[in-house]
């Protein structure tokens, strides 16, 4: 009884354009499957040579900036002047 109450409900409502059965949710799709297996461990050699790597590159990247030279040196003259009083 209740089921042609709201058929009919719906069919005034809507002024017979849509079915009362049309009114569900469409369904979602299946899901894809997840990776098929992860990974738990790791190697211990592997993350001490990465480690090592990260230190090593991040050494390095401190001495560069230190470095205000070419690998042939000054190749100008200094500019040096006469001294001179603030404000003269």
């Amino acid at each position: 009884m209740c089921g042609k109450s709201i058929s009919k409900i719906v069919k005034v409502a809507t002024l017979g354009l849509v079915d009362a059965g049309s009114l569900e949710a469409p369904k979602a799709p299946d899901a894809p499957a997840g990776p098929a297996d992860a990974p738990t461990a790791v190697d211990p050699g592997v993350s001490q040579a990465r480690e090592d790597e990260r230190r090593r590159r991040a050494a390095a990247a401190g001495a560069g900036s230190t470095i205000l030279t070419g690998a042939n040196g000054l190749n100008t003259a200094a500019q040096t002047g006469q001294k001179t009083l603030l404000g003269a």
